[in-house]
């Protein structure tokens, strides 16, 4: 069986999850429902990656009239992001960078947690519910992925549960690429990453023993 068909087994169990963990919004009748697994590229040779957020931004009405319109299945899914989602600045700008390193291969986008936040939360989804949402998808996705794609976690809180999370793997911490403040446009210069962004990408990536690096602002145990 491909990547892409034992993907999609996973994918098909997300949508239709419906354990509406606390902290987060869930309702596939209002097309609000779990998402956040796409195989991006599935056809392009060379070494893939897997790049993860914390979770989903919340959706707004015309996704979730698209998918009300469209069902709440993981083919309306894949529809919507082909069709819209993949032009959205988090997508192509995380895009960029990992391109950017030299990865040639398939991209695949996920999350820590699959369903958006509640409407009354404005930070992270509470912890036993990243907890039981990694344990039933995350887990099962990094089963499978090979083991020489770099993990590329967007934003802080992503890549501290990722490097607590997956202490067998290569972590590499990016700031959020659409967060406040431009640490995500610091990795840059003049259209291009900067020297010591590839530098320390390539040292974790390349390492014989799994590391993680926090590309923000460099601090200590980074």
């Amino acid at each position: 069986m491909t990547l892409a068909l034992k993907l999609r087994d996973i994918g098909e169990d997300i949508v239709r999850c419906t354990d509406r963990c606390s902290g987060i919004a869930c309702d596939q009748a209002k097309g609000i429902f779990p998402r956040g697994l796409i195989l991006e590229a599935e056809e392009a040779h060379g070494r893939g990656a897997m790049i993860v957020g914390m979770n989903l931004g919340r959706s707004d009405e015309n996704e979730r009239a698209y998918y009300c319109e469209n069902g709440a299945a993981y083919d309306s899914l894949l529809a919507y992001w082909s069709l819209r989602a993949r032009l959205l600045p988090y997508y192509t700008k995380a895009r960029a960078l990992v391109r950017a390193t030299g990865v040639l291969g398939p991209l695949l986008w996920s999350d820590v947690a699959k369903c958006e936040n509640a409407l009354a939360a404005s930070t992270s989804p509470p912890l036993q519910t990243l907890r039981h949402c990694s344990r039933r998808f995350l887990q099962r996705e990094l089963a499978i992925v090979p083991p020489d794609w770099p993990i590329f976690a967007l934003g802080l809180d992503a890549y501290n549960a990722l490097a607590y999370m997956i202490p067998t793997r290569s972590i590499i911490g990016v700031p959020h690429p659409t967060g406040a403040y431009g640490p995500f446009a610091g990795l840059w210069s003049g259209g291009a990453l900067t020297f010591e962004t590839q530098r320390r990408i390539a040292l974790t990536r390349d390492a014989d023993d799994p590391r993680a690096v926090w590309l923000g602002k460099v601090r200590a145990g980074a």
